[in-house]
């Protein structure tokens, strides 16, 4: 069975159990699942991941839910505000791989606004390894103010998903 089969097939399984009222996000699911929210309660910024698209690519959606902007730096993963983590054993290892030269900027999501990011682990560039084989996360570090630039004071994950 292809990847895409795959995929729509697990698809399918989960949209019926969503239905049903009883979804629970596996651990290594290869299907779009909500973020986890990570610090403070009122955390409403949520990063979702959808996997093996056409072109392999890693459709990342990051939605401010909140009543006040967020913001991140960009220059992560693919130079984007989002991180690829890799998860070895009981911690995550960043697959950092923008090799851009210049300033990083500050990426700002109004509230209620949604972006969408396509990250590369097949390390299309040509310059970048590919991601290995394994379990990843998508994590977004954000503040809610424009300044300082470069802090982190809050932290989003995706579900878990596998690559490979």
């Amino acid at each position: 069975m292809s990847r895409w089969n795959a995929c729509r097939s697990a698809a399918l399984i989960l949209a019926v159990a969503v239905l049903a009222g009883c979804a629970r996000s596996a651990p290594e699911s290869p299907v779009p699942a909500p973020a986890t929210p990570a610090g403070t309660a009122d955390t409403v910024v949520t990063v979702t991941v959808s996997v093996g698209g056409a072109d392999d690519r890693i459709a990342v959606t990051v939605t401010n839910g909140s009543q006040m902007p967020v913001y991140a730096d960009d220059l992560r993963t693919d130079c984007s505000p989002v991180l690829l983590e890799r998860r070895a054993g009981d911690t995550w290892t960043a697959y950092d791989n923008c090799g851009v030269e210049r300033a990083g900027s500050v990426v700002t999501w109004a509230p209620g606004e949604r972006r969408e990011f396509r990250l590369d682990p097949a390390g299309g560039d040509g310059v970048v390894p590919p991601a290995p084989a394994g379990v990843y996360r998508v994590t977004l570090g954000f503040r809610r103010s424009p300044a300082p630039e470069g802090t982190v004071a809050e932290r989003v994950h995706s579900a878990p998903f596998r690559i490979g």
